[in-house]
């Protein structure tokens, strides 16, 4: 399995042939897959420096109903280190690969996600993509208004979440989770996993030894508060986009401003990121440059993506009762 837009031969399986590849020419890939240590620290001090902001920002609102506002900004930016996950999981972010891991679990401890069993499952992500059966990410379009609303709200992610850990933490992963983890891993994700959250119960034994809420207050309500922004995000990826292994067409790119590409380190650019994984995130943006006229699925900002997810949710809703009592239009 692999995603290397080098040979479009080689992207997804024999099950789910992905096309796409061809559209960028193999020279313009040789000379954007190079890979630099400079991006990606630049991108993680900027990162960082907005984490000590808004932490700050929290910290002189406390007592105040700025409180709320501010914990929902400095928790959007953690959320964003999914982003430094993501890239570091390719081995893209930097050209060390000490760094790559170094960074990579650092914001999966911070963002609680496991990074070994993270980056295999996004690899299979990668190899099935929008397979209704094979792509473990797969966000199926939301039938109603509520459930567009609970999966904003991430009531699927954290039960996910939950399960994920606890199954790591006995050993009991799913059939599924046995497709995508090589059998030679196993254990060492495990292993991960459990000291993952061996080192989340010294978090909370110190908090509790120092009558200290700061992991509270700094973390945890951030954290769970700016899921949604992620979820918004990460649904416009793929919500509404073709389920078919056209990545051409069933990628969505998102044209953002500067300061949130900055933060999503170029994950905007993400059918450019599917068609060639291999490709660092600093060079996404010169990629879709030559992408750009083959591209099918491009929105005009993130308002504008769940703007049509919403609309078309009420277009289906309205023919199904439409077909139900058998009215007309």
């Amino acid at each position: 399995m692999t995603t290397d837009g080098l040979n479009a031969n080689r992207l997804g399986s024999e099950e789910w042939p992905l096309t796409g590849g061809a559209m960028v020419p193999k020279k313009s890939l040789k000379a954007l897959r190079e890979r630099s240590n400079v991006p990606g620290l630049l991108h993680l001090a900027a990162h960082l420096g907005t984490l000590l902001f808004t932490g700050c920002l929290i910290y002189l609102s406390l007592g105040t109903l700025w409180v709320i506002p501010a914990t929902v900004l400095h928790g959007a930016i953690i959320v964003l280190l999914f982003a430094p996950l993501h890239e570091c999981s390719h081995g893209t972010a930097f050209r060390s690969r000490w760094l790559n891991t170094a960074v990579g679990m650092f914001a999966a401890v911070v963002s609680m996600r496991p990074f070994l069993y993270f980056k295999y499952r996004h690899t299979a992500h990668h190899t099935y993509t929008q397979h209704e059966r094979l792509d473990p990410d797969i966000v199926p379009f939301p039938s109603t208004l509520r459930e567009y609303v609970l999966l904003i709200l991430g009531a699927s992610f954290w039960p996910k979440m939950v399960g994920t850990y606890w199954r790591g933490l006995t050993g009991r992963f799913t059939t599924v989770e046995r497709s995508f983890i090589p059998q030679s891993d196993v254990s060492r994700v495990r292993r991960e996993i459990v000291l993952t959250l061996a080192l989340y119960l010294v978090v909370a034994a110190v908090s509790i030894a120092l009558h200290s809420w700061a992991v509270v207050i700094y973390w945890l309500l951030p954290r769970f508060f700016g899921e949604p922004v992620l979820r918004a995000i990460r649904m416009a990826e793929h919500t509404g986009a073709d389920e078919s292994p056209d990545l051409l067409a069933n990628t969505r790119t998102t044209l953002a401003n500067p300061v949130f590409r900055t933060l999503y380190w170029n994950m905007p650019f993400h059918a450019e990121h599917h068609v060639a994984s291999s490709v660092p995130f600093h060079a996404l943006a010169r990629l879709h440059k030559e992408m750009r006229p083959h591209l099918h699925c491009v929105a005009n900002g993130y308002i504008e993506v769940h703007s049509q997810i919403i609309r078309e949710i009420m277009v289906r809703r309205r023919f199904a009762r439409q077909s139900s009592t058998g009215g007309s239009a």
